[in-house]
């Protein structure tokens, strides 16, 4: 008799410990992908920054190539790539730096999220160092760098486990997935002579 009391009691025991190795391991799994996904969103962008900084496959098959090193991740349909183009100030009457309209800023994907660089946005939506380094400087008639390539990285994390739907609002607002960002901000090359 004893002997069926510790069973029943191991299975009561199993029952209560059981959702929360569930819980612990879909966790596990979540955040492992998620930080699968940001590590492979961030190399996008410095891959992306440093080839179009180069204007090497600039423009649409730029962000076509990066679509397709993005495996396993659907940029398409989950992500979005921009890319651009920040031209320092070029004299004394405009010392501001400007969004290049040659190239024009370029988007792709169809995740609805919008660049962080704007007209409208402070400093361009760049650091303010780094806007000074584009601002026109009398003193040695040229700004300190030419200007800067923007990549910008955006995608939408889909949980793969339920876990989610039963924590809703705790780290999701709405279970359905959270964005992940990163930008790659390099200093563009001038072209040499010849080119």
């Amino acid at each position: 008799m004893p002997i069926r009391n510790h069973r029943g009691a191991a299975i009561v025991e199993f029952c209560l410990v059981l959702p929360i190795l569930l819980v612990l391991v879909f966790a596990i799994i979540d955040f492992g992908c998620l930080v699968q996904a940001r590590f492979i969103i961030t190399s996008l962008a410095r891959e992306g920054g440093n080839l179009a900084s180069r204007d090497i496959d600039s423009g649409t098959d730029l962000i076509t190539m990066l679509q397709s090193g993005a495996t396993p991740l659907n940029m398409i349909n989950s992500g979005k790539i921009c890319i651009s183009s920040i031209q320092a100030g070029l004299t004394a009457a405009s010392p501001l730096p400007v969004i290049s309209t040659t190239p024009a800023q370029l988007c792709s994907g169809n995740l609805n999220v919008a660049s962080g660089i704007s007209a409208g946005a402070p400093n361009l939506g760049l650091t303010a160092a780094m806007y000074g380094h584009l601002v026109f400087k009398p003193a040695n008639q040229t700004a300190d760098i030419n200007g800067v390539t923007v990549v910008e990285t955006f995608y939408e994390y889909t949980p793969i486990t339920p876990l989610p739907n039963f924590i809703t609002g705790i780290f999701m607002n709405n279970g359905s997935g959270v964005i992940v960002g990163s930008r790659s901000v390099y200093c563009t090359v001038p072209p040499t002579a010849g080119q």
